[in-house]
């Protein structure tokens, strides 16, 4: 018994020191090489411009002309106060928000931050539409809309369709041409276009049943008349396009 003990204690030695950790080497990883300053800084300054953008677009959006202080409006016909329309210089334009806009313009559309924001709530907006007709040399009339779901598929390019409807008046009063002289090339034909409105169904209405399509819901904004021969004539009765 007293031979055997040695070894018993000599196993248990071995055995216990498999598990033990193997010592620590002195030896610290090197640490990763840090950001150049400079190399920092443009990042930081990109991304704080990117945040800035952001905020640009609905900033914009939430913002109104006003009259300046003090301003006293002309007595119309019938006595009350008229204010001036919204065009005249007299109505003060809010100057950081419009420059804002304005400088990160192309950076708003290249990512697409400057979407509808009034399609949302509390104050959704109403859709806007083009209607065109082209009357072709033998008379047949070719009518479409965009965008139109029955037509333009897959998805995407219904999309594309309706952000050419939404934005024209964005793009200024040429672009409704350019639409139009399109379209006359295409059919080969005198074009009338119209852009309209869709507007909503206020909470009487909805009560009443009226149907969504209701023909009383569409308004017209502005026509354009081109052909393939001869001037453009455009008529603008309520706005520009």
């Amino acid at each position: 018994m007293s031979k055997k003990r040695p070894e018993f204690q000599s196993s248990k030695s071995s055995e216990s020191s498999k598990y033990q950790k193997p010592p620590q080497s002195t030896n610290q990883p090197t640490p990763a090489v840090p950001w150049n300053p400079m190399l920092r800084g443009l990042i930081s300054i990109a991304v704080a411009l990117h945040l800035l953008a952001v905020a640009a677009a609905p900033w914009d959006l939430s913002t109104e002309p006003a009259l300046p202080p003090g301003y006293v409006p002309s007595a119309s016909a019938n006595g009350r106060p008229q204010l001036p329309p919204i065009g005249d210089p007299v109505w003060q334009q809010p100057v950081v928000p419009r420059k804002l806009r304005q400088f990160f313009h192309h950076y708003l559309n290249l990512t697409y931050l400057n979407h509808g924001y009034q399609f949302f709530a509390p104050d959704p907006a109403g859709t806007h539409l083009i209607d065109y007709q082209v009357t072709q040399a033998d008379g047949t009339v070719v009518r479409g809309r965009f965008p139109d779901l029955q037509e333009q598929w897959p998805r995407l390019l219904y999309h594309r369709h309706m952000m050419l409807a939404e934005q024209t008046e964005l793009m200024g009063s040429e672009s409704g041409q350019q639409y139009a002289d399109f379209l006359a090339r295409r059919h080969q034909g005198r074009c009338r276009l119209q852009w309209l409105i869709h507007l909503l169904l206020s909470p009487a209405e909805v009560k009443a049943g009226t149907p969504l399509t209701d023909p009383r819901t569409y308004r017209g904004l502005a026509t354009v008349d081109s052909q393939i021969s001869g001037e453009p004539r455009i008529e603008i009765p309520g706005g520009a396009l």
